[in-house]
């Protein structure tokens, strides 16, 4: 058993950063990351993209080889927890991996409208084709079409703000169940309404109850036309751990120790949004990049621990801020409480936007330099809830 590799499923924030610490930790170790994507794309700035930024990306084998990590793109097709194995879809064919240890850092995707006609949806994803959804958004703003941004929370208003400024000529709205952004303090939200309104957005609220090829049908009878239709409707974890009989939440997240350890079975982790890591006080954490850097690196170092006959670490960790962008040169950064409650300090503006380029500067740069340098440098809040916070 020794002599098996230890698995990281998902190269994206977490599992990347999980590899470099898991590689600090275990310099001889042999270390597999297995992934369906061949680069290290930007999650965070998927909005930029669409709206025809080119985005960075890095390719995973040579990035993953300076750590000596080994990279298997593949697809998985079943995960036998019990058998300590994963089936995987390689170019060569199928193959079965049998492994030591795993770090499952699967991350989540979009949580989709489990509404009637849910397929005249567009959704953000990291196969979504943007050449041609540009090229289609062009052509709509050229002759003042109408695009329906689905879901008023972080994603929505930073997808509705670029779309808008990007396309002059385009009539965009959002749409909400309330106001957009209900977890940012009430100075902050109307600025981003003001900005929004600038952008010349049209702030709609109401919830979809059917969806028709060129409108959304309102719960209240509304309908609202639209040539197309945006879903900004949240995340879910990787449906593929629904069929591996690990332990889930309701959520569909895996089930975790205080050390981020998968709840009865002592060789694997879990890491990113498809873990249901808490807060000390108990309080799941919400699926964001915020989160999931933080919880690869504690897995990378609990799995080293582990193999070093070290009793892992419980998980540390606290919330510190919020930020988003608004178009360019505009945006919010928002200060939290550790268990992520606005507070009253807010900044808004080119400052704030040059935050918010600065902390997607830093999840792009952390782990490749990590891996690169094999040095700790990214570090995260840790700071412990007590009873006056709760």
């Amino acid at each position: 058993m020794s002599d098996l590799p230890l698995l990281i499923l998902g190269g994206s924030y977490a599992g990347l950063l999980a590899a470099a610490r898991l590689r600090k930790k275990a310099p001889t170790a042999r270390i597999l990351l297995i992934a369906d994507q061949a680069h290290f794309q930007q999650r965070v700035r998927w909005h930029e993209a669409l709206a025809g930024t080119r985005v960075k990306r890095a390719a995973l084998a040579p990035l993953l080889a300076r750590a000596r990590v080994e990279f298997v793109q593949a697809r998985i097709l079943a995960w036998k927890p019990a058998a300590q194995q994963v089936e995987v879809l390689t170019p060569q064919g199928p193959q079965v991996i049998a492994y030591r240890g795993v770090i499952c850092a699967l991350g989540s995707v979009s949580q989709g409208a489990d509404l009637p006609g849910a397929e005249h949806l567009w959704q953000l994803s990291f196969d979504q084709p943007l050449a041609e959804r540009q090229a289609e958004l062009k052509r709509l703003a050229a002759c003042g079409g109408r695009l329906l941004v689905i879901g008023n929370g972080l994603s929505g208003v930073e997808c509705a703000s670029e779309l808008a400024q990007r396309f002059a000529g385009l009539q965009v709205s959002l749409l909400g169940r309330q106001p957009p952004l209900p977890g940012f303090c009430p100075q902050a939200r109307e600025h981003a309404c003001r900005r929004l309104r600038q952008l010349r957005v049209t702030l709609l609220t109401g919830q979809v109850e059917a969806l028709q090829a060129g409108a959304a049908c309102l719960a209240d009878g509304r309908r609202i036309d639209a040539d197309r239709m945006l879903w900004c409707g949240g995340l879910r974890a990787n449906p593929l751990l629904l069929h591996s009989g690990l332990p889930l939440t309701p959520q569909g997240r895996l089930r975790v120790g205080p050390d981020l350890r998968v709840e009865g079975y002592e060789h694997l982790w879990a890491a990113g949004d498809c873990s249901a890591a808490t807060l000390t006080d108990g309080q799941l954490l919400r699926l964001s990049c915020a989160t999931a850097l933080p919880s690869g690196g504690h897995a990378g170092e609990a799995m080293g621990d582990w193999l070093l006959g070290r009793q892992p670490q419980p998980f540390a960790f606290a919330y510190a801020l919020r930020c988003l962008s608004l178009g360019r040169g505009d945006g919010i950064w928002q200060l939290t409480d550790a268990r992520d409650r606005a507070q009253p300090r807010w900044l808004g503006g080119w400052r704030a936007a040059l935050i918010k380029w600065m902390l997607c500067t830093l999840v792009w740069v952390a782990p490749r330099w990590e891996l690169s340098l094999g040095r700790t440098i990214y570090h995260w809040p840790r700071t412990v809830l007590d009873k006056e916070s709760i």
